[in-house]
Order: C-alpha cells, then sequence, then structure tokens
C-alpha cells in the first residue's frame, strides 16, 4: 500500500503536467468545443432532416388528395344528377384506392355535406353520423388540410381531408389516412450516416487541432524568451495574476512593454497635439487668405466704383460701367459668403421625386451665356430619369461642377453629362476636355479650403459642399483626372428602387 500511493500520485502528476502548458490547455479547450460543437451539429442536421422528411411527406398527402379530388367529385356530381346509377363506384373507388400499396393509404372516407358516411375502406361504418373532431374539421375546411395522428416519426398517420365542390356547390368531403410508416426508419438510417460523417469530422477537428497546438506554442515561447531582452521601463505596469504556463512567460515580457508603449504613447499625443495645433493654424490662415483675397478684391472695386459715382460730370456709358461693377464685386462677395456658410451650417433636405435631367437641363441653361461666352461644346446624354433627392441641392451640386468644367476649359472645349445606372446606385458624370487635376492635388480637392485656382479665385468651398450635400443623400462623389486630359467627376446617388 505505502508503495502505491507514489505510484498513483507520479501517475497523476503526469497526466496533470500537460495541461499546465498553454498548448495543453488549447488542445482541452479545443476538444471540449469540438463535441459540444459536434453534438449541436448532429442534433440540428437531424432535426433539419426529419422536418424535412416530414415536409416531404406532407406534401405527398396533399398532393394525393388533391389528385382525388376530381375523380371523387365527378362521381358525386354524376349521382347526384343521375347521370350515373348508384352503383357502389364510391366504395369501389375507396376499396382500390386503400389497396395499392404504394399509395400509402390506410383509410379513406367520403362524407356528405351533413357528415353521413358515403364510403369507407371500414364498411362497418357505411351510414354513420361522424360528429368527432377530425370528421368536423375536415368538413368546415374549405382547402386541403393536414391533421397529425400519433407521434410522426413512430409510424403515425397524416389525416388529410379535401373538400369536394363544384363552385360554390359542395358535395362532400375526402378524408386519407396516408400512413408514415416507412418514415422512422429513413431517420434512424439518417442519424446513423450522420453521425459516422460527425465521428470523422470530429476526428479529423482534434487532429487538426492538435497539430495547430503544437506549432501555435512554440512561437509564443520564442516571442516571451524575445520580450525579456527588452530594456526596462520607467513606469509601473498593472500588475496581472501569478500563471505557471506560457502566458505567464508573457506577462512578464508584457511589463516591459507596457512602460515602452506608455513612453511611445506619451510622444505619440505630444506629437499629435503639435500636428492637430499646426493644422489647425495653417486651415486657418488658408482659409483666411482665400476669404480675405475672395472678398477684398470686388470689395476695393466696388469702393473705387463707388467714388467715382459721387463725380457728377460722368457720362451715362461710364455710370453704368461702374454700376456693374459694383454688382458684379457684391454678387462675389455674396457667393463667397454663402459657400462659407454652407458649409459650416446643416441645412434641412426636402426629399422629393425628381427629373435628373430636368435638373441637368436646368444647370446648363443657368449657365449656358458662360458656355457660350467660352466656347464650350455641350453634350447632354441623361434621359429622364427619377431620383430621392432635394431639387434645390442637387442643382446646386450640378452648376458647381459644370462651373468648375467651364474654368478648367479657358481655351474652349467639350462637356459630356452621361449617366450610368446599376441596380443600387444612379451615376452621373460631368466630363470635360480642360486641363486636367495635378496628381498630387488629386487627393485634395475636396478638403475644406483647397483650391488649384490661385489666391483670389475661390475659396476651396464648392467641391467641399458638392461632396456633403451628395453625402447627406447617402450617395458618393468621386473624381477621375488626368492633367491635359481633362476631368470627370461621378456623383453617385441611390437607386429608388434598391
Amino acid at each position: 500500500m505505502r508503495h502505491t500511493l507514489p505510484l498513483v500520485e507520479s501517475i497523476f502528476k503526469k497526466i496533470r503536467r500537460p495541461f499546465h502548458s498553454l498548448a495543453g490547455k488549447f488542445m482541452a479547450g479545443g476538444a471540449l468545443a469540438i463535441l459540444i460543437v459536434a453534438a449541436g451539429f448532429h442534433h440540428i442536421l437531424v432535426e433539419e432532416e426529419k422536418v424535412h422528411l416530414l415536409s416531404k411527406n406532407e406534401q405527398a398527402a396533399r398532393i394525393l388528395a388533391f389528385s382525388m379530388r376530381l375523380p371523387f367529385t365527378q362521381i358525386l356530381l354524376y349521382e347526384e344528377t343521375g347521370l350515373v346509377p348508384e352503383a357502389g363506384l364510391l366504395d369501389t373507388y375507396v376499396s382500390r384506392l386503400v389497396a395499392r400499396k404504394e399509395m400509402n393509404v390506410s383509410y379513406a372516407v367520403v362524407l356528405d355535406p351533413d357528415g353521413v358516411v358515403l364510403a369507407h375502406s371500414d364498411l362497418t361504418q357505411f351510414h354513420r353520423r361522424l360528429d368527432d373532431p377530425l370528421s368536423l374539421k375536415a368538413m368546415a375546411a374549405e382547402e386541403v388540410t393536414l391533421s397529425h395522428l400519433g407521434d410522426p416519426f413512430r409510424d403515425g398517420l397524416i389525416d388529410v381531408a379535401v373538400p369536394l365542390n363544384v363552385s360554390s356547390k359542395r358535395f362532400g368531403t375526402l378524408r386519407l389516412g396516408y400512413t408514415l410508416e416507412g418514415l422512422s426508419a429513413e431517420i434512424r438510417a439518417l442519424e446513423r450516416k450522420i453521425m459516422i460523417l460527425t465521428v470523422a469530422a470530429s476526428a479529423l477537428m482534434a487532429v487538426l487541432l492538435f497539430i495547430a497546438a503544437r506549432i501555435m506554442s512554440r512561437p509564443i515561447r520564442r516571442l516571451a524568451d524575445a520580450l525579456n531582452y527588452v530594456r526596462p521601463g520607467r513606469f509601473e505596469p498593472v500588475m496581472l495574476p501569478g500563471r505557471n504556463d506560457e502566458i505567464g512567460e508573457l506577462q512578464d515580457s508584457y511589463r516591459i512593454m507596457v512602460d515602452r508603449l506608455r513612453e511611445g504613447e506619451i510622444e505619440r499625443k505630444k506629437t499629435q497635439e503639435l500636428m492637430g495645433s499646426t493644422e489647425k493654424m495653417a486651415t486657418i490662415g488658408t482659409m483666411a487668405a482665400g476669404i480675405a483675397h475672395e472678398i477684398n478684391s470686388p470689395l476695393t472695386g466696388a469702393m473705387h466704383s463707388v467714388l467715382a459715382l459721387r463725380k457728377e460730370s460722368l457720362p451715362p456709358f461710364k455710370r453704368d460701367r461702374y454700376l456693374q461693377v459694383v454688382g458684379e464685386s457684391l454678387e462675389r462677395i455674396s457667393r463667397a459668403v454663402s459657400q462659407l456658410l454652407d458649409y459650416s451650417t446643416v441645412h434641412a433636405t426636402h426629399f422629393s421625386d425628381c427629373d435628373i435631367s430636368h435638373l441637368v437641363g436646368n444647370s446648363l441653361e443657368l449657365l449656358a451665356f458662360q458656355l457660350d461666352r467660352g466656347g464650350i461644346e455641350t453634350v447632354n446624354l441623361v434621359p429622364s430619369m427619377t431620383v430621392r433627392a432635394d431639387a434645390h441641392k442637387l442643382e446646386q451640386v450640378i452648376v458647381n461642377l459644370v462651373h468648375n468644367a467651364i474654368a478648367a476649359m479657358p481655351s474652349g472645349g467639350k462637356l459630356t453629362i452621361s449617366h450610368d445606372v446599376d441596380g443600387r446606385s444612379i451615376t452621373l458624370a460631368v466630363a470635360d476636355t480642360g486641363v486636367g487635376i495635378p496628381e498630387e492635388s488629386l487627393g485634395r480637392i475636396f478638403e475644406p479650403f483647397f483650391t488649384t485656382k490661385g489666391i483670389g479665385k475661390g475659396t476651396g468651398l464648392g467641391l467641399a459642399v458638392c461632396k456633403k450635400i451628395v453625402e447627406q443623400h447617402g450617395g458618393r462623389l468621386s473624381v477621375s483626372s488626368r492633367p491635359g486630359e481633362g476631368t470627370t467627376f461621378f456623383v453617385s446617388l441611390p437607386h429608388p428602387r434598391a
């Protein structure tokens, strides 16, 4: 006895030893997970197949009852009209239906509208009035009805009933007992097949799990050894509970890693704050420069014109010219301020069904003078299509894109507006043959206050406002351009039928 206890303890320790390692715990957890998943998978498959087989038999019962509906209705109709004398034709049909084994019918009953048996596979039931729940349910039904008798998976029955009627005239009801004798044998065979497949799959997964555990444990151990050589940190890391496996080794390395990460985080935050401040100052400076030049230039022209208008000796044509300058200057100032407000203010979007071709036509008509003056050929290929959008805002986007195309073709060119439709979106393409956008600027053109037009020629808010409007519609604004070949803007909006 004294020699037996140390031997048992030694065996017990050897059994427990593998589970001290991460690989052992991973394998144990994985094996348990495989067993649970395999059991669940087996149960789900069996239940699904049982439901499928039962549904298949129910469908067969429905088809059988429906196919028998016409001949039995014809017999009752002929007997009622006197075309065929009552000579036991119903009983003949019923007996033949039950006698044919391939039909899986254990009993057949024909009832008149009052529940009296006109024909029955059991001759002792002839002329009896049936008032049981199944018979009452069958006589009340207007379509094929099914009722289960007993456990369907243990040689139960399906009682299927179908009304025998012509139009609104009902001659009776046909009830059939569809047997499920072979269903239980099919289920048992299916369970055996699924069990074999499940066991085979579980065994394969267990082998793969063992290989994966061996492969995964080695790099984790090497990583822990490597992290131990990292220089100590300056801060005390979070204390973690001690472990005796590979995770315990990683915890030791974790303490060193946390210190270094904390130092890096402090430096990163300082750099990020500095970059954020610099970026804000740069943005404010860009905005201030753009807005100042955009407003100051027309304002200076308007002031000079006002001073000139104070002279009473001006000829009429000069007075008209100065008034035109004042109007154009105020319009430029208003446009700059309006763009700034459009970008910084969230306006309500009023959606309605809009004809996108009509919006494109309005936009081109609005800019017709500038297009003609610039010698730009316009091609509108957009047919009449309905989109769900805010008409005013969408027209603002189109006008802005056409205006940019005009600016990109100072020596004339061709402006083409086309479309593309897929199952989810309607895409409007605005293409010009202008100077194009430099590759280094292509990724920034939708940024606020970024412009390629030069100081005083634009605030850089037009495309930013367009992008904001398109995104409010749940769409996307994108661009494709090559310097010297032209630029195409794509406005993709959700398809109203998507």
